[in-house]
């Protein structure tokens, strides 16, 4: 389903093969919303409707992988994380590792042409940031 007005409701993504909003939807929700209710209200009604997510709904990865998301965002004062909890801090630190291997590994997709190698290495730096993170909570705890 499209998003056509501030009256859309989100399209979550269910089990199965079905649709979905993806992060451009969110986005262009967000613009409808702050347009009829200005930028306040809008916050609010999309961060509910945000972190209503289920936890393996693929919209959840905007706020990981999409750098493009993760800037509109921060631009507008919304928290992708509200339903993130305590790993809130893990998953923006991901999200900056992203970035930073997207910048570094930009030269090395010209080489190849799928971004397979990128993906890799970023699921691989989001892994060692979780487990960075459980050990440092661990010790922490100590």
């Amino acid at each position: 389903m499209a998003v056509t007005s501030w009256n859309t409701a989100p399209d979550y993504d269910n089990w199965g093969f079905d649709t979905y909003w993806n992060c451009n939807d969110w986005i262009l929700w967000h613009q409808f919303l702050k347009a009829k209710f200005g930028q306040t209200k809008a916050n609010f009604l999309w961060d509910y409707a945000f972190s209503e997510s289920g936890n393996l709904s693929s919209n959840l990865n905007c706020r990981t992988f999409d750098s493009s998301f993760r800037s509109y965002v921060s631009k507008n004062g919304l928290n992708p994380y509200a339903n993130a909890g305590i790993f809130t801090p893990v998953l923006q630190g991901a999200g900056t590792i992203q970035d930073v291997t997207g910048s570094v590994l930009g030269g090395v997709s010209s080489f190849f042409t799928t971004s397979n190698v990128k993906s890799f290495i970023t699921i691989l730096s989001v892994g060692a940031v979780v487990v960075g993170g459980l050990y440092a909570y661990r010790t922490f705890k100590k």
